[in-house]
């Protein structure tokens, strides 16, 4: 099978912006919805987000971007429709914190696998992630945060980032792994903040 074919193989199990969404829907995530008024753009503030509804590496297509103010997404979402005329457009609000990744991950020998680690610059830098095979304990995934090198990060910000929240999605991933077969899920990045842990942005691959 060739290199191109196999790509577009993994491409066509995987779901678009907004299929992910609704497989993770009852997961804590930031708040969004199908842009199809220019009254959509400011109902989360800004700066908000703007993504497009297609498969593939969204930065490296232009896919998604930042506005500041209404202005800025005006103009983005006009080029945005230009640029991908057939799909839908999503706004999203903002989450200020750190940035994680935490994901499901179908192995032939351990069968499905808990990941955990840092995203954002964080992964550009190194890869620091930790695994568990499923089902895992609350106790696991405390032990799974401890195991990464960057976690002290947590505490060198002056800030108190609410751990018990980012465990309890984690929990929730973990069990919604139990339930649904997925090949892969990627939650990157779900930002861990002051008061809450939210999943940002989502890609989903099925069996």
């Amino acid at each position: 099978m060739g290199k191109i074919f196999k790509v577009l193989l993994v491409l066509c199990s995987m779901e678009s912006v907004i299929g992910s969404f609704d497989v993770v829907a009852d997961l804590p995530m930031v708040r969004w919805k199908v842009v199809t008024k220019y009254a959509d753009l400011s109902e989360f503030g800004f700066p908000c987000y703007l993504k497009v509804d297609v498969v593939g590496h969204k930065s490296e297509m232009g896919a998604v971007v930042r506005c500041d103010n209404l202005e800025d997404a005006e103009k983005k979402l006009r080029k945005m429709h230009r640029d991908f005329p057939k799909d839908k457009i999503v706004v999203q609000e903002t989450f200020d914190g750190i940035e994680m990744i935490v994901g499901l991950k179908s192995d032939e020998v351990f069968g499905k696998l808990l990941v955990v680690g840092f995203g954002g610059v964080f992964a550009e830098v190194k890869r620091d992630v930790s695994f568990r095979a499923l089902p895992v304990s609350r106790r696991d995934i405390i032990e799974m945060i401890k195991d990464l090198e960057g976690v002290e990060v947590f505490r060198a910000r002056g800030k108190k980032y609410d751990m018990e929240k980012f465990v309890t999605l984690i929990e929730k991933v973990a069990y919604f792994g139990d339930k649904i077969d997925v090949k892969e899920l990627d939650l990157n990045p779900v930002i861990v903040g002051e008061k809450d842990s939210k999943i940002v942005d989502a890609r989903v691959e099925l069996e």
